[in-house]
């Protein structure tokens, strides 16, 4: 597979032309590494003693040997803002994971170039297993834990409103208190990205109650393979690496997470 990538890539970013002394696959080659990052999201990106594991991980790999060969090398990085506002500015990274809601929010629409969906989440929303909550509907009226500024707070209540009923939002700023407060029962549901759920799943808390997510999706959004704006042929080289590669991969779907 990575030979007919490899072979793929090199025909759709030099087109039989010498590299440009100026363009972003020259400085990768000079650097020999691919530089990439994302947002931190549970499941899609770990780093392990071995190196980087998961699905972004996985499409980075694929682009940095698509660039420099079967021996690449690639650099991976969770995003931190505004610390890495100067790197981002720079254009430091050649491959971002990003959402169309990440890019506009951080005031990245001026400086990357979103390419093809290598992810798809969803937001969903969580119970303790045994609850009599079965679907969304049954958590009328109930408190459910959310992050703040999350889409999941106003996709509820378009869901409520819907059907004439309410829920009793308990939202909250760390990461952290959303998870105590949902182990330690709170609140009756949680509500999330599908990733994030998943994470908070399998790390049970001082109750030790085994949870699952409701089938019913709040909402489906990409995550994308963006590049630095300044070099049109590096961004579509990189979307038809992903393209290509993307069935061979076995593009994950947040589907895949709600496993039992």
């Amino acid at each position: 597979m990575l030979l007919r990538i490899l072979a793929l890539f090199a025909l759709a970013v030099l087109a039989g032309q010498p590299v440009r002394a100026q363009s972003r696959l020259a400085a990768i080659k000079a650097r020999s590494a691919l530089a990439c990052a994302a947002f931190e999201r549970p499941g899609l990106a770990r780093e392990t003693t071995s190196g980087w594991t998961g699905v972004l991980p996985d499409f980075c790999r694929v682009v940095a040997v698509a660039a420099l060969g079967p021996n690449a090398r690639f650099e991976f990085k969770f995003l931190e803002l505004p610390g890495d506002n100067t790197a981002l500015d720079a254009g430091a990274f050649d491959v971002l994971f990003l959402t169309a809601t990440e890019i506009a929010r951080n005031g990245l629409a001026g400086k990357v170039a979103p390419g093809p969906a290598v992810f798809f989440d969803s937001i969903a929303v969580m119970v303790e297993r045994g609850s009599t909550a079965k679907k969304l509907d049954d958590l009328a009226g109930s408190s459910i834990c959310l992050h703040e500024a999350d889409p999941a707070a106003e996709l509820l209540d378009q869901f409520f409103a819907r059907k004439g009923k309410s829920f009793i939002a308990m939202p909250f700023q760390e990461d952290v208190e959303w998870r105590d407060a949902y182990n330690a029962r709170h609140c009756r549901a949680a509500a999330a990205e599908i990733t994030d759920l998943a994470d908070l799943r399998r790390h049970k808390g001082v109750n030790g109650f085994d949870s699952a997510i409701l089938p019913e999706k709040l909402g489906v959004f990409p995550i994308l393979a963006a590049t630095p704006l300044g070099d049109p042929r590096w961004s579509a080289a990189v979307a038809r690496a992903i393209a290509i590669c993307a069935r061979d991969l076995g593009r994950t779907s947040p589907d895949k997470l709600n496993a039992p």
